[in-house]
This record gives C-alpha cells, structure tokens and sequence, in this order.
C-alpha cells in the first residue's frame, strides 16, 4: 500500500476516536469505522459543492451588477437609438416615395402607390411619437415630421388634379379631332364643287353649263375666296389648339392663345363671304372651337391649371428634401447624445465586468488549488488503483486468467480485488475442466456454417448459369425458326416430286408402252434414279433438320456433355447463320454481311460439340450487336461485316471472328471476361456471355483473345487443339 494513502486511514481513525461520543458512533456505524469510497466521495463533493455555491454566489452578485449598468442601455439609450434610426428611415422613404407619385400613370396606380405612402407616413408618425417621449427630445423634430407628411399629403392632391385635368383634356382633344374630321370633308368637297363650276359651269353633270359672265360672277369668286381662307384658317386654329395639349411652357402657352384666338377670329371673318346654308353650318363649328379653347374650363386654362400642378408638385419635392434634411440634422443630434450616453453606460459595465472577472479569477484558483489537493490526496490514488483492477478485470475478460490482482486500501475498492482474486483462482480450474468441449463445439459450429455457405454458393452458381443459358436459347429461338425452315421446305419439295415419280412409275408398270408390250426399262430406272436421289435429298436435309433441333435441345439440357468429332467450318457456319437469322427476327430492319474464308484443311477436333457452338454463338451475336451499334450511329457509307475464318495450324485450329463495329475501349477491355460485366443496358445481357465461353475454350485445352481498336472493329480469336484432353465436361464448364 502506498505510504500517503496509509497515513488517509490512520488519520481517518484518529479524527474519529476524537469525535464527540454520540457523533463519533454515529459516524463509525456509517463508515464501518474505515475512510472507504462512500467517505472520500462525501469529502469530495462537500468541498466540490462549497466551492461550487461560493462561485454561483459571486457570479450572481457579478450579474446583478453588470445588468444594472445594461438595464440603462437596453431601456433608454438603446430605443431611442431604433427610434431615431426609424425616423430617419422612414422619412427618407417618404421622400423616395414622393417622384413615384408623380409617376403614377393612372388613379388606380397613384391609389396603389398612395397605400404604401401611407404605410410610411404611419409608421414615421409612430417612431417620431416614441423619439418625442424621450427627455432630450427636440420639439421641432416632431414638427418637421408634420410638415413632411403634410407636403406628401400636398403632392398626392396635386397629382390626382393633374390627372382630372389630363382627363379633362384628353376628352377635348377628341372632340377636337371630332371636330376636324367633320369640317374636312364639308370644306374639301365644297371648294371641289365651286371650283369645278367656276370652270365648268355645272353644279351637277345633267345641268346644263352657266354661261361665262355667271361663272365669273364676283360673289361666285368671293364664295370660292372665303371658303379657302377659311380652310387655311382652321388648319391654323386645329394645329394650335393640338400643340397646346403637350405645351409644357406656360409662356409659350399664353402666346398660343392669342395665335388660336386671332385663327379663330379670321374665321369668323371669312364666314360672310361663304353662302348659306354653308355658312351657317361652319359658324356654328368655329362657335365650337371657340368656346372648347379660350372657355373657363376650355382647353388653354385647363392646360395651365395642370402645368401649375406641375410645378407645385415640383415645389413640394424640394420642400420635402429640405424638410428631410433638417429633420436628419436633427434626429442625428439627437443620436449623438444618446451614443454619448450609451459609452457612459457601457463604460461604467465594462468597469464592472474587470470587477467581477478578477472576483472569479480568484475564486477559480482557489478552486483550482483545492482540486490539486484533493486530487493529491484522494482522487488519483483512487484512479490508480480503479485502473489496476480494471486492467485486471479487462485481461481477465479476454481469457487471460494468469493476470495477478493488486490488493491495496482498506475500502471497498479493496474489498473487490480481494474478491476478483477468489473468482480468478475458481476460474482458472473451470477453464481447465471446459476447454476442450469448448473448442470442440466451436469447430463443429463453424464446419456446419461453412457447409451452409457452400451450399448457398452452389444454388446461386446454378441459378445464374440456368439464367444465361437460356437467355442464349432466347437468342437461338428465331434463328432456329428459320433454319430449320430451308430443311422442311426441302423436305416438302422433294416429296412432290416423288410422289410424282411414283405416279409416273405406277402408268408405266399399268401400261407398258413397248411394241412387245413390255416395260422400258430405261424409263424405270431413270424414274427410281430420281427417286433414290430425292430419298437421298430428304435424308440429307431432314439430317440437317434433326441436327439444328437436336443443338437446340442440347442448349436446353442441364447434364453433361459427351466428347464427339465436330466439323469446324460446319459448326462455325450453322451458328453464325443461326445468330444472324435470331437477330434478324427480332428486328426485321437488321442486317450485316457475313465474309467466310475457311481453310479447307480446318477439318474436325474433339469436343463437346453443344458447347463449342454456344461459344460461336456468343461472339458472333456480340459482333452482331456492334455493327448494329455502329451502324446506328455512321452514315449510309457504312456497311456492317462480320468474317468468319478458320485456319489450319497442325495439333491446332484457329477460329477468327472479327466485325467492323463500335470495338471495346482500352478502359474496359480487360474486364470484359469478367463474370457478370456488361455494357448492355437493363435486361439485354447477364455478363455471363464471354466468361461462360473462355471457360468452355480453356476446358477445352484452348485459348481465347481478343484484339480491338475503339470505332474500328474487334476480333475474337479461338485456338482450339485437335484432341482435347477432357472426356465429359458440364456445359458450364
């Protein structure tokens, strides 16, 4: 035991054996007469939650302090900083606000931009209500705020008379052009006719013609006189009074009032001159235009009132300007003071928080010391020693049995190593006793989970192989429809013409046609000649037939396979042609050449002759596939091609199967061997394809490579040896 945490124990006994008697008993039934872990945890927290109160106490005192220096700065400076913020805010919103109303097109958007000025006249009113409680407030800066929400007021009234004025005029400006559209034609056709009587004589084409003396009478010429001026007249009068409507110097306004009243007055002076009932028609227009221009409400003074609502609008923006530019001075003198006051404010805060910093500074020393000491003395001898025991219990755990037991201190943490050290001891012999059937049922409960798993793998290996082959008997389907297609219609040919043959042989035997009445025999044997060949013929291609249904099967079936002698070139050609004519009935539209350069001298091998072909069949549909690929992609120049070529190499025979298609990417040409890997989209393949066909080349004894260039073309080359070594292979194999 450590020599300090003995002295702990002999002090503990000593304060106890001096303790009042009542109290000392009542302490020694508590403790059970030792300083144990119940007691330092009692020593510790005590003096952890003294320490604690004290610094919640100062902290406390700390924040009453410091809150009432903030309480100045958060109830009166700093609202009143908001408020003067707002007002000036607001006010130079107002001031914004004011061109908008100028601009308002039409009533129903001056209301629309009215409700939004009133908005801000509302809130400007309020913010200055909140500035005016203030005790350093200046009076005039309520006034001021006044005065601007009057000139807004001011404006908006302006406004609304200009467009009852625009109003106004924009109905005389059509009773004006009214006005013209009716006198144009009057005075058009009226000079026209008095024109052509004064050189013709007629009024009217079935008169007869005036005589020259009352063509060329004075009041004819005076009638034709007075109607020109007064069509100059009021050509002069209607283009005046169309000016003054967008006249925008009222100077130049008053001076065309007197040009439009002189117009007028030449008007009425060239109405005596006109005959009626002419004359009284265009008195009565120029009454008109007289009294729509120059009337109390006529054209000249309601384009005046407006122009002087313009410029009345126009005073009022440069009051509203001024206005807001005293009423900042003022609202920032205002927020001057209370930034002044604020510093105060926060200045007497500041001093208090350094107070309270270096009050709590002292206290968490203190605090810090007592930690030290009380961790000195109780806390790390007692983590020393939770630590061996945990340490001891942690190794234990893990088997190690021979780990030894510290047993320190005269507490419960003593107690407990005491104890762990009977547990290890009666542990070590039940380990001994139960080691060996442990680790018996430990094998025999792994070999059985190994067993499963394998078992899984073989299930899914299976399923994934049946999935893929019948994916390639999918592909034969249509391919095999046609094939076997040319055999039957062979067949079917060549059993007409034998039943023909028949018949021929029937009426010769019936009727010898001899001049002995004998057969002729050259006849006959010309007829079984043919025969016996279309009997060949039909065993030939019903051969064939039995062959492509027999492959067909063989594709279908789950056994093994049996070694046989295959025709290379054959093979090659049946399954080339099969892969074509699958492909072909599934997309009518789809076509490619097929290039054969077979070596005659490719002969036979040994094989499994099902599973060779189905590798045929894989590269050639994949070939297939490219060209379709590419040529969805090329122009009409393209041509799609696969070659199939055979060659002969002593103990081996290469199979060649190279397209012109989209080739295979340098990225991913090495993993296209790779079971379950495919570039095909969704459901079009399983990436079992080209694994499943090396594996059959390689059962075989054989190789399979590839060569391929990105937009170029791909080959595929099979070596296959002439004898191969396997007897029975599965078709996965």
């Amino acid at each position: 035991m450590n020599p300090g945490d003995d002295r702990i124990y002999h002090a503990f006994e000593w304060i106890l054996a001096r303790l009042p008697g009542g109290l000392g008993n009542r302490a020694r039934k508590a403790t059970g007469g030792r300083f144990g872990i119940g007691s330092q945890i009692v020593v510790g927290l005590g003096g952890g939650v003294l320490l604690t109160i004290s610094a919640i106490l100062l902290s406390l005192l700390l924040m009453g302090l410091v809150q009432r220096g903030q309480s100045e700065v958060t109830e009166e400076q700093i609202p009143a900083l908001v408020a003067g913020h707002q007002v000036t805010k607001h006010s130079e919103a107002l001031v914004r606000a004011s061109p908008q109303l100028l601009a308002a097109a039409d009533p129903a958007a001056l209301e629309q931009v009215r409700a939004g000025v009133l908005l801000e006249q509302d809130s400007l009113q309020l913010w200055v209500r909140q500035v005016a409680g203030g005790a350093d407030m200046d009076e005039g800066v309520e006034d001021l705020a006044e005065d601007l929400v009057a000139s807004i007021n001011e404006i908006f009234e302006s406004v609304g008379n200009r467009m009852t004025y625009q109003a106004q005029l924009g109905e005389m400006q059509a009773t004006v052009a009214a006005t013209g559209l009716r006198l144009q034609p009057v005075l058009e056709e009226a000079i026209d006719d008095q024109y052509f009587f004064i050189h013709t004589g007629l009024r009217e084409l079935a008169d007869v013609p005036a005589p020259v003396s009352r063509r060329q009478a004075l009041d004819e010429f005076e009638h034709y006189s007075g109607l020109l001026s007064f069509k100059a007249s009021e050509n002069q009068a209607t283009t005046l009074i169309q000016q003054a409507f967008t006249e925008t110097d009222a100077a130049q306004l008053l001076a065309d009032r007197e040009r439009v009243e002189t117009a007028v007055r030449d008007l009425q002076e060239a109405l005596p001159q006109i005959r009626p009932p002419l004359r009284e028609a265009l008195a009565e227009e120029v009454n008109v235009l007289g009294e729509l221009y120059g009337g109390d409400a006529g054209i000249f003074e309601t384009r005046r009132r407006e122009l002087e609502e313009i410029g009345r609008a126009e005073e009022l923006l440069e009051r509203n300007r001024q206005t807001t530019a005293v009423l900042d001075v003022g609202v920032a003198a205002l927020m001057e003071r209370v930034q002044m006051s604020a510093r105060e404010a926060a200045n007497r805060s500041q001093f208090l928080v350094r107070l309270g910093f270096w009050f709590l500074l002292g206290v968490i020393l203190l605090t810090v010391g007592a930690a030290r000491v009380a961790w000195k003395t109780f806390g790390r001898p007692l983590i020393v020693r939770l630590s061996s025991l945990f340490e001891t219990t942690r190794r234990m755990s893990e088997g190690d049995l021979e780990a030894k037991v510290r047993i320190e201190g005269n507490d419960e943490v003593g107690d407990m190593a005491g104890a762990l050290e009977v547990f290890r001891q009666h542990a070590l012999e039940v380990q001994r006793l139960n080691l060996v059937e442990k680790l018996a049922k430990e094998v025999q409960a792994k070999n059985d989970a190994l067993e499963e798993t394998l078992e899984r793998l073989r299930r899914t290996q299976q399923q994934v192989v049946m999935q893929e082959k019948l994916a390639s008997l999918g592909a034969l389907t249509a391919g095999i429809a046609h094939e076997i297609r040319n055999p039957l219609n062979f067949v079917n040919n060549f059993a007409v013409l034998s039943r023909e043959l028949i018949e021929e042989l029937k009426e010769e035997v019936a009727e010898p046609a001899g001049e002995n009445g004998e057969l002729d025999r050259e006849l006959v044997d010309e007829i079984l000649s043919d025969l016996d060949m279309n009997v060949s013929k039909v065993r030939e291609h019903g051969g064939r037939a039995d062959r492509i249904v027999e492959g067909m099967l063989a594709h279908s079936r789950d056994e093994a396979g049996q070694a046989e002698s295959i025709d290379v070139n054959r093979v090659v050609d049946e399954y080339a042609k099969l892969a074509y004519h699958g492909l072909r009935g599934t997309d009518s539209a789809f076509n490619v050449t097929l290039e054969r350069e077979f070596d005659e001298n490719a002969g036979k091998i040994t094989g499994i002759s099902r599973d060779l072909s189905r590798v045929f069949l894989n590269i050639v549909t994949n070939a297939c596939h490219a060209t379709a690929a590419r040529r969805a992609e090329a122009d009409a120049s393209y041509s799609p091609t696969v070659l199939l070529k055979t060659e002969d190499r002593g103990e081996h025979v290469i199979v060649t199967i190279r397209d012109n298609g989209t080739g295979i990417p340098d990225s991913i040409i090495r993993k296209i061997f790779e079971p379950f890997f495919t570039t095909k989209s969704g459901t079009q393949g399983t990436g079992l394809g080209l694994s499943i066909s090396r594996d059959i080349v390689v059962g075989h004894g054989g190789d399979l490579e590839v060569e391929s260039e990105a937009g170029e073309f791909t080959e595929f080359r099979i070596r296959l040896p002439r004898e191969s070594n396997i007897a029975e292979v599965t078709a996965t194999s």
